[in-house]
């Protein structure tokens, strides 16, 4: 990752918690840190707007990250490297290092403002276990969203694999909103995978959100599918 798009991840995570206190200052009451607090049940867009913006940046940032990799110049280098399923699997363990990294910052920087603006309002200080869990799922999940979007990518263009995978987030979250506020079907929730790192829609707030043990759960199975899935695409897949 370049300097210039390592400022400018910085800047969005910057821009996400000024805007986040700014359209919902709530959020901050509720948890102490307003990343991990998600979206409320009532589908506030400018909110959903605000979350969004970190996860656009790794999905941006993801673009034709796998793809090139298997054709142009990347051909020589699985050449050099004599496995295109070893360089693959290094580019998607790269990709997770940069994930954990930048949300470690961005709750860094999250959990500062929160501290600076109103010490008393952070009461994950005195519940770290609760913190760990949604923080956690947070990461987790968009991990799993952009490794999505990297497989998708050995089928598709990088565009539609970036187009679908962005339309399944906001869908979502928009669609799991509505499920949480009815009470109704809340099963499907288990299939919107945006939802699960929002510590408002989940059960370590109160009785009725979903289950963070059944996300792990879920998470767990979806990336064991994804790596079988992307092995079996990268000994297929015919040189570009």
């Amino acid at each position: 990752m370049t300097k210039r798009i390592f400022l400018l991840m910085l800047i969005i995570i910057l821009l996400q918690i000024l805007l986040f206190d700014y359209f919902d200052g709530s959020i901050a009451d509720l948890t102490g840190y307003m990343i991990v607090s998600g979206v409320p049940v009532s589908n506030k867009f400018v909110v959903l707007g605000t979350w969004y913006m970190f996860f656009a940046g790794l999905s941006f940032l993801s673009l034709g990250y796998m793809r090139k990799y298997i054709s142009g110049y990347g051909v020589y280098l699985m050449i050099r490297e004599k496995s295109r399923v070893k360089l693959g699997f290094r580019r998607i363990g790269n990709l997770m290092i940069l994930i954990f990294g930048l949300s470690s910052i961005q709750f860094l920087f999250s959990i500062v403002f929160a501290f600076i603006t109103n010490e008393e309002q952070a009461f994950f200080y005195d519940d770290f276990q609760s913190f760990i869990w949604i923080a956690s799922l947070y990461m987790l999940s968009n991990f799993v969203l952009i490794f999505i979007q990297m497989a998708l990518q050995l089928h598709v263009t990088e565009e539609v694999a970036l187009l679908l995978t962005n339309v399944y987030v906001l869908v979502s979250v928009t669609l799991g909103g509505v499920l949480l506020s009815a009470q109704k079907l809340t099963w499907l929730l288990y299939f919107l995978v945006p939802n699960f790192g929002m510590y408002v829609r989940s059960d370590v707030l109160e009785m009725g959100g979903i289950s963070a043990v059944h996300a792990y759960i879920v998470l767990t199975v979806m990336t064991l599918i994804l790596t079988v899935l992307t092995y079996g695409r990268l000994k297929k897949i015919d040189l570009i």
